[in-house]
């Protein structure tokens, strides 16, 4: 041990005499795309078989140190673009600036598109960024809310969730950075809307496709929601929102290659309620805290560390008519926590490597007359991903990752005393493939495969998956996409089986897309998929379903239509959007295959916001339609025979750009159903221990007729 300290002693100074004595070159320049001229951030810029390196900002400029007493040589890399090599001799400064080629990889080329919209992507057609979401009149910062203006989706004002191509609420699978959040929207209650746990300004990109998307995804029957987080924030920023329901406090810290957020949130209903007139008798008015933070760390050679962790925990009382002529009072209080983690790191400078970790703790307690329930529910989930281009024009995409599920509810009845406990976990492994071919700048294929096992279930099931795009003319696409997909039972249905398999759906999708976001886009997409291995069952004698075996199956085929113009009126971006579907079901306690009760064959939506300059303020309109639901009355000989009227509802809003205290303020004002249209949603039917003779039909209305919201966001530098 003394010998070692003693040469350490000694070789320490030598090595820093050596280090000084070396030539230091600075290298610095800017990197931008060859075609557009546009910047490129995050490149990968070192030195060739070393360890030095760093990465363009958000400029796409960079700078780096190195010392050397011979010539080196500094790579440029980036994903889709063709690396550049150039050799450098050692000098005391030198400036040079790059400009790297797309490989004919880049979705510039052709982008398979089909089923899919994405937002924040410079690559590919946006359709929807956070500033639409937040703009949209109707939506209230709600992401699922203003997706539903899009192609593919229902309006759903009694569910808040979204329901995608004759998928129910549990269909879609909502991701952040890649990785699983498992409880995306507060609690759900029957008949009541509820919304996202996320702000939209987390986010810079949202990938939201209605089916046939990649292999990489899996457990979602009919849609994917991929949240793409924020980058290293760039500059330090306090912003206040003061809200007719509450507020908001948020700050950012930044600092080299770093960045550090926190936010922290308090709402109440009651003095909005106090003043608003709305169908719900409150006992104890929604009341919920909320905070998050961000941390985000740029490293070597491209590296990218995030970490974000939310909480927030709230309650609400109110009573409801039960269906029987009696009132019920429902009490329900619950939290939420979510953890998600993720790295990104260039290998070599063909492949990416992409970690994840994601962490969801969710604690409900719900309280109905003398029934009580309690439920904790957490899920893990990692994940690996690797991207290669192993040449210009094929690239492939694989990984895999583990999901563990944990779930304990108790039911206890207040009156009686009687008890029951119910717990389960799941493991559920899967593993993905998926090459990407570019066989020119207008032909892409791209074939997967994905293999899950669940250990709940004992099933190993591949699902093949494959996608074509065909580029017909400048800025024109013809998209195609074929797929098998799975997804397990629900913990609520497992709880009382577990003898439950794993449903499947086929997606076949043929669409054409033309146009430009920058001007005006335009896309038409057919679809139809075939359901097998639905559940049924039957509803006990507390209202929950009881699962019995996989019999189920159905269909859904239709047409979605997208518009959206950016230069026909002036500082005025406006889209339309037109579904129809055609859907067929028999699965719970459905007696015989027919159009479930949420489903509406006819949607359209029209959105429209417009800027006025002159008193710096955008004025938006948001008109939501959609043709009646089935539902069924009970005693009826046909099962599903009758129609709700059709459902309409006209939002605006009106943004003002001002400044208070000196600091950039908006003042935003939002109103629903402007035109004060008595609504009726549907019917729900309450059956009993699957008697349906016995079950009666309540009528869903909006809980509240028209909702206004006032807001003043001041930013403070």
């Amino acid at each position: 041990m003394k010998t070692n300290l003693k040469f350490l002693i000694l070789i320490v100074p030598l090595l820093f005499v050596y280090q000084s004595v070396l030539a230091q070159t600075l290298v610095k320049g800017c990197v931008a795309d060859k075609r557009t001229g546009e910047p490129l951030p995050s490149v990968n810029v070192y030195v060739k078989d070393s360890y030095d390196g760093t990465i363009t900002g958000p400029d796409g400029c960079y700078e780096l140190s190195v010392q050397s007493d011979s010539d080196f040589i500094l790579v440029f890399s980036f994903v889709g673009y063709q690396s550049i090599e150039k050799t450098v001799l050692p000098t005391e400064n030198i400036t040079l600036d790059i400009e790297l080629k797309e490989s004919i990889t880049n979705l510039n080329a052709v982008t398979i598109t089909a089923g899919s919209f994405e937002a924040g992507d410079k690559k590919r057609a946006a359709v929807m960024d956070p500033m639409d979401i937040y703009t949209t009149a109707g939506s209230l910062g709600d992401i699922g809310t203003a997706l539903k203006t899009l192609p593919g989706t229902q309006v759903s004002p009694d569910d808040g969730r979204l329901l995608v191509r004759g998928g129910d609420a549990s269909e879609t699978r909502v991701l952040m950075d890649g990785v699983l959040a498992a409880k995306p929207y507060y609690s759900k209650i029957p008949d009541l809307p509820t919304r996202g746990r996320f702000s939209p300004s987390l986010f810079e990109g949202t990938f939201f496709s209605t089916g046939g998307y990649s292999a990489e995804f899996g457990q979602a029957l009919s849609s994917v929601l991929i949240l793409e987080s924020q980058d290293v924030a760039v500059e330090e920023l306090t912003s206040l929102s003061l809200m007719s329901i509450g507020g908001e406090l948020a700050r950012t810290w930044v600092g080299s290659n770093r960045s550090f957020s926190a936010t922290g949130g308090y709402f109440n209903f009651s003095p909005y309620n106090s003043l608003v007139k709305n169908h719900i008798d409150w006992e104890e008015d929604v009341e919920a805290f909320n905070a998050n933070i961000n941390y985000r760390q740029k490293g070597e050679k491209g590296g990218l560390f995030k970490l974000f962790a939310s909480g927030d925990y709230g309650g609400q009382s109110f009573k409801v008519p039960d269906g029987s002529g009696d009132i019920l009072t429902i009490d329900e209080t619950g939290g939420n926590v979510y953890v998600n983690s993720t790295y990104h790191h260039s290998l070599t400078d063909k492949t990416l490597m992409k970690l994840g970790v994601s962490y969801t703790y969710d604690d409900q307690d719900f309280q109905a007359g003398i029934h009580n329930q309690q439920t904790a529910e957490r899920v893990t989930e990692g994940k690996v991903k690797l991207i290669s281009q192993l040449e210009n024009g094929f690239k492939i995409t694989y990984g895999g990752a583990w999901q563990k599920t944990l779930f304990d509810q108790t039911y206890r009845q207040t009156e009686s005393g009687f008890l029951i406990n119910t717990n389960f976990s799941d493991d559920l492994l899967s593993g993905f493939a998926e090459a990407e071919w570019r066989l020119n700048s207008r032909i892409a294929f791209r074939p997967g495969l994905r293999f899950e096992h669940s250990s709940q279930s004992d099933e190993q099931l591949f699902s093949p998956r494959v996608a074509m795009a065909i580029s017909t003319g400048e800025n024109t696409t013809l998209s195609m996409a074929w797929g098998h997909f799975f997804q397990s039972a629900q913990s609520d249905f497992l709880k009382y089986n577990r003898n439950i398999n794993m449903q499947k759906a086929e997606h076949f999708i043929l669409g054409l897309q033309s146009g430009s976001l920058a001007t005006r886009l335009f896309r038409v997409e057919a679809y139809y998929k075939d359901y097998s291995k639905l559940i049924t069952g039957e509803y006990n004698d507390f209202g929950e379903f009881v699962p019995f075996e996989n019999s189920g199956n159905g269909y859904a085929k239709g047409v979605d239509f997208f518009y959206r113009d950016k230069t026909l009126i002036k500082n005025t971006d406006f889209w339309v959007s037109y579904s129809f579907i055609n859907s067929e079901r028999k699965f719970l306690d459905y007696t015989e295959k027919v159009t479930p009760e949420f489903i509406s064959p006819h949607t359209f939506s029209f959105v429209a916001k417009h800027f006025v300059s002159p008193i710096r303020s955008q004025i938006g309109l948001t008109w939501m339609w959609n043709s009646g639901r089935p539902y069924h009355i009970p005693g009826d000989d046909e099962f599903m025979g009758h129609t709700s009227p059709n459902y309409s509802d006209l939002g605006a809003n009106l943004s003002y750009l001002t400044s208070l205290f000196g600091q950039f303020t908006i003042v935003h004002f939002s109103m629903s159903n402007v035109l004060g249209r008595k609504n009726i949603l549907g019917y729900r039917r309450v059956a009993l221990s699957g008697d349906d003779g016995n079950a009666s039909l309540i009528t869903l209305r909006p809980d509240v007729e028209q909702f206004m919201f006032l807001g003043v966001f001041i930013s403070i530098n």
